[in-house]
């Protein structure tokens, strides 16, 4: 299991980018939270299997069809957190 805390840049606020993240997350059986910052980007907290946090990241810097990812910066966390699943939080 892996943990990583990011931040998404670029043209993500708006245009349903969180409800993307969550719904990648559940379907790969991520846990963790995702949220809008007030600098406009998103941040969230991912973690689960090696290979699945990999292809999740590699689906969130892809993006959705209305948003542009232009900078995901990843930073490893080395304890896991435990979520429990995968929310959208507010500010």
């Amino acid at each position: 299991m892996i943990h990583y805390h990011a931040i998404v840049k670029g043209r993500v606020q708006g245009v349903g980018f969180r409800y993307f993240v969550q719904g990648e997350a559940v379907d790969r059986g991520m846990k963790g939270w995702v949220r809008n910052t007030a600098e406009g980007h998103v941040e969230l907290k991912v973690e689960g299997e090696h290979q699945k946090v990999h292809d999740f990241l590699e689906a969130v810097r892809k993006g959705s069809p209305f948003s542009k990812v232009t900078h995901l910066e990843l930073e490893p966390i080395s304890e896991l957190a435990r979520y429990s699943d995968f929310q959208i939080k507010g500010w």
